[in-house]
Parts: C-alpha cells; structure tokens; sequence
C-alpha cells in the first residue's frame, strides 16, 4: 500500500471520517491531514499515490512524495 506524505509539514494525506468528524465536533477546520499513517489515505497502486501526490503538490505548493505504508499503516 501507499500513501501521500507531504515533506515540508510532515502530514500524511487523509480522507478519514473520524478525524473530520471530530474537527467538526471540536469546530476546527480540517485540512485532509493526519501526522498519524494510520490514518493516511491508503493507495493500492503507486501511479495513483503519484497522482495524487502530483495533484496535492500543485495545489499546496508544497513538496508531497509517495510512501510505502506497512502492516497496520504504519
């Protein structure tokens, strides 16, 4: 599996219902982010990690990478 990280603030790119459930419930807005891998949206293939490790670098001028992720997300 794979998943985004993006280099410069150290984020796993995430999609998780519960961490933006609970930044709804605590009233902070939540970027898609998770410092945690297990919470990291996970990629069965590396070409569509890379694409959207493309997408979010164009958008966030920031500098996003692929990662493999291990057993357990980590």
């Amino acid at each position: 599996m794979f998943a985004v990280f993006n280099v410069e603030t150290g984020d796993f790119y995430s999609e998780s219902p519960a961490l933006k459930n609970e930044a709804k419930r605590t009233g902070m807005r939540w970027n898609n982010a998770s410092i945690l891998p297990c919470f990291a949206r996970p990629y069965s293939r590396y070409r569509e990690a890379l694409k959207r490790s493309q997408r979010l670098s164009n958008a966030t001028r920031c500098i996003c990478a692929v990662v493999t992720l291990g057993e357990g997300g980590a």
